[in-house]
């Protein structure tokens, strides 16, 4: 994660652009929406959308989001569970992972919906995260924010989108690093800050009792068309209060700030689980119990503290839970421990749900052991089982790029040009296939990749620039050129309008979707 004063730069950019925006932007001529105009006149979900992808774009430039495939695949999955389940299965939502210990979680108009990684380590199942994110979807579906923007006619969507984003990470990150400052002093970043709580607030306010009420009563019902756990509620809710009080109650977490609970709001939502439950209430989910290891792994560095962290935690339940050996061999393979590493493997139980997770962790520690005659033929073994499988695809993929030769190289590509052609909004993967192609000897279309990873995570001054002189090139030939052109011609007006805003160059705008999704 960037450091906080790195986050509020970008977020200060941001929304800066995007509300000076409102005095120039053409929108009829990009297909921006004026955000500058009252709220009453209403938000498109088209421009709801637009607004959601240019959060997403601000939040991976600012890499503060878990890019993990396996994690990612989990979510995506978990998340289309979900959304089919809600009041607008065609709503476009997006679920993504921010590496922030922060106890909290927000949804932005378009369906947009973002988990800190510190409510994930709280959620004792994945029927409490459900509960987390069919609320939060629920916002999105009810149009809870664009309604109180409505009735406000204060804040405009871009600023409280982006306090909302960014700000509060920035906050974490600066509590986590133990920032001192001198008595009596406010710098630049901490002013920031606190003009970013006032737009907070606003939103706490904005966020009434009855959206609390109407979010609950719609989340329980998809949490139950899911086939999740309809008392998760609940006892999430009950779990984020013992949170609270256990920490002192000096600071509430951002989520209670946001989302304020009452006895009586915990009461309701077990009332209404109760009429709903008609059938015992299921287990766990061992994926996603595995899943929140991995994240726990991902988000720490010191594999140290994760050994002793492991260590120390199976000590005091007298055993290991299969996410517990899941995770502390996720940790010893990261050390360079690769034989406590298998050993750990093999005791992951041989259960369906976790099947492919368990062989991905074979693969990941023998391509970690750099043990070649073992991950091939199990990452070829796991593409005939699961063909075109994103994880499986690019786990292999960037195996074979870490191989550093023409060859694997070639064989990374064909297995890439299959995986961004489903999944083109990826950057990670659009970064994989320009290296491949800069392996392979294909520096122009390395180029292409790379310009399209760029502007992906929200950098689309860059992505121009990188095109342009790409094709000032000599040695382009005819169909080379017109690729490059014809990507140069979707981009130059749009970052154009930027520049003509206020001489900055914001990268976090909005493209249509057939440009950039």
């Amino acid at each position: 994660m960037l450091k906080l004063r790195s986050v509020l730069a970008i977020a200060s950019l941001w929304i800066a652009s995007l509300y000076l925006a409102s005095q120039s932007a053409q929108a009829k001529d990009l297909e921006l929406p004026d955000i500058g105009r009252s709220a009453s006149a209403g938000i498109s979900e088209r421009e709801e959308y637009y607004y959601s992808l240019s959060v997403l774009r601000e939040l991976r430039n600012a890499g503060i989001l878990i890019e993990d495939p396996q994690v990612e695949e989990y979510f995506r999955t978990l998340g289309t569970r979900l959304t089919e389940a809600s009041s607008k299965p065609d709503e476009n939502f997006r679920f993504v992972v921010l590496n922030d210990p922060e106890f909290n979680a927000f949804a932005v108009p378009g369906g947009l919906i973002a988990v800190h990684t510190g409510l994930i380590m709280h959620a004792a199942s994945e029927s409490e995260l459900a509960a987390v994110l069919a609320h939060e979807a629920a916002h999105v579906t009810q149009k809870h924010s664009i309604r109180a923007l409505e009735r406000t006619k204060q804040a405009s969507i871009p600023v409280l989108l982006g306090t909302l984003a960014l700000v509060a990470a920035a906050a974490s990150q600066d509590r986590s690093n133990n920032v001192l400052r001198n008595p009596g002093t406010i710098d630049p970043i901490e002013a920031a800050l606190i003009g970013g709580s006032a737009l907070m607030q606003q939103l706490q306010i904005n966020y009434t009792r009855d959206n609390e009420f109407e979010a609950d009563r719609i989340g329980i019902q998809t949490l139950k068309k899911a086939g999740f756990d309809v008392t998760a509620m609940a006892g999430m809710f009950q779990r984020m209060q013992r949170t609270f009080r256990s920490s002192g109650g000096a600071r509430a977490p951002q989520y209670l700030q946001t989302h304020p609970i009452s006895v009586t709001r915990i009461a309701e939502a077990k009332s209404r689980a109760a009429s709903l439950l008609e059938q015992p209430r299921p287990h766990p989910d061992m994926q996603y119990l595995l899943m929140r290891e991995r994240i726990r792994v991902l988000q720490n560095a010191d594999t140290t503290v994760l050994e002793r962290y492991y260590r120390e935690t199976i000590a005091s339940r007298g055993g290991a839970s299969p996410a517990l050996i899941y995770g502390q061999a996720l940790a010893f393979a990261r050390s360079g421990s690769y034989a406590k590493a298998r050993d750990l493997a093999k005791q992951l139980p041989a259960d369906p749900q976790i099947k492919l997770t368990r062989e991905l962790l074979n693969a990941e520690i023998a391509v970690a052991a750099k043990n070649q005659a073992q991950w091939r033929p199990h990452y070829l073994s796991l593409l005939q089982t699961y063909p075109k499988h994103r994880v499986v695809g690019a786990q292999y993929a960037q195996a074979l790029i870490d191989m550093g030769t023409k060859k694997d190289a070639n064989e990374a590509l064909e297995i890439l040009r299959e995986l961004v052609s489903a999944f083109d909004s990826d950057p990670a993967l659009f970064e994989q296939l320009g290296r491949a192609y800069q392996l392979s000897g294909d520096s122009v279309r390395a180029g292409e990749a790379y310009a399209r990873a760029t502007a992906l995570r929200g950098n689309l001054e860059d992505a121009l620039g990188q095109l342009q002189r790409m094709a000032s090139g000599p040695n382009l030939d005819y169909y080379q050129r017109a690729r490059i052109d014809a990507q140069v011609a979707e981009l130059t007006p749009i970052v154009l309008e930027i520049r003509k805003r206020d001489g900055t160059a914001n990268q976090g705008e909005q493209l249509s979707t057939d440009t950039l999704r």
